[in-house]
């Protein structure tokens, strides 16, 4: 609301006639239309305008202050410690999702690389779970705590919007024209499971006793991304006929787990992301949409098929070097309209107004393709 009163106070129009159009377009019942007219009017203009980060440096001063305590404290001017505050220091912003988050390791890694190691790398974001036991990482912060105090950093690089700025971009390739200023690095993500987690699912996969492919069949909020449910039926019924492998379901609680033979089991739950990624390596291949489990099985040389509608698939694909890869894509004009919408992109919209990419696909095609793309070797 405060930025729809900013754009009242210096729009060359009076904020009466302005305050008139919105109640016409509320009055008329047309949601899209007012929201639509609401985000090209007030908040697109004034999107991130707040500085979110105060970046500073002590006075020389202090350093003089303090002379004879730092002279005194062997650790303070221990080489290790001298090193260390010489190495350069990166702080990269990202919030979330975990997705976007995990696609941002390659970008650390060739960071890190460029510096021979030599550099300290920051990273804030809500989904702190990606960067356990990273070794080119040495903090990870919450966004929420940069608000408080001061930091100090030698470069600050926000990659909120990073790719959401280039909508026809891959956020692996938008993250490193940002950071790195070159495309051409290694782009296959990467997790860090502990000793632990190679045990636990050493054991999980013997328990399974079998082949198995890992299906994450995803609920998501936004209505063009969830899987019609005829798709998702008569897929997991071509599922249910073979009996080459079993099908474990991942994911979290809210997502669906139909159990529809004996071969099926559900472990959604169960496993922390780098323990997931271990799962995943040692299937048959995995089954999903877009959506955070997808990209955690980039982190693998397993085999992938995915379901794209909005969000097109050259925009979201693994990048990694090794493994196979099948696009599930629907069969539409407007297939991953997201490359066309606006900045910020309000991505629940669907421009025809009936999401049909989530059920436009050939369901006994796609099932055959899938089955045939599992049995290969």
């Amino acid at each position: 609301m405060k930025a729809i009163f900013q754009e009242w106070k210096k729009s060359s129009r009076t904020a009466f006639a302005l305050l008139s159009e919105s109640w016409r377009l509320y009055r008329t019942n047309n949601a899209q239309i007012f929201m639509q007219w609401v985000m090209a009017r007030c908040l697109i203009p004034n999107y991130r305008r707040k500085v979110k980060i105060k970046l500073g440096r002590p006075s020389p001063t202090i350093f003089r202050k303090f002379h004879e305590e730092i002279k005194a404290d062997a650790a303070w001017i221990s080489t290790a410690a001298i090193q260390s505050r010489q190495k350069p220091k990166y702080l990269i912003i990202r919030d979330g999702a975990m997705g976007d988050v995990l696609m941002l390791t390659p970008v650390v890694r060739a960071l890190h690389a460029r510096h021979g190691g030599d550099i300290a790398i920051d990273i804030a974001t809500q989904a702190k779970a990606v960067f356990d036991n990273n070794p080119f990482v040495r903090a990870v912060v919450s966004p929420k705590a940069l608000k408080h105090g001061v930091h100090t950093y030698d470069v600050v690089i926000e990659l909120n919007d990073a790719y959401e700025r280039s909508p026809d971009t891959h956020p692996v390739n938008a993250y490193g024209k940002l950071v790195l200023g070159v495309g051409d690095f290694d782009k296959s993500l990467d997790l860090h499971p502990t000793p632990e987690d190679i045990r636990l699912i050493d054991s999980v996969v013997a328990e399974i006793g079998g082949p198995y492919v890992v299906v994450h069949h995803f609920r998501h909020e936004w209505p063009n991304r969830e899987i019609a449910p005829a798709v998702w039926g008569g897929l997991l019924s071509g599922l249910a006929q073979q009996k080459r492998f079993k099908v474990i379901y991942v994911g979290v609680d809210r997502d669906y787990a139909e159990i529809l033979s004996d071969d099926f089991q559900d472990h959604r739950g169960k496993y922390s992301i780098q323990q997931l990624s271990l799962l995943i390596a040692n299937s048959e291949g995995f089954l999903g949409g877009d959506s955070g489990p997808s990209h955690i099985a980039a982190t693998t040389n397993a085999p992938m098929c995915i379901f794209y509608t909005c969000a097109h698939h050259e925009a979201r694909m693994p990048l990694r070097s090794v493994g196979r890869f099948l696009p599930l894509k629907p069969d539409l004009d407007c297939y991953g309209c997201l490359t066309h919408s606006p900045i910020p992109r309000p991505g629940y919209f669907c421009s025809r107004g009936d999401n049909a990419c989530v059920r436009a696909f050939d369901i006994p095609a796609i099932t055959n393709r899938v089955l045939s793309f599992f049995e290969q070797k």
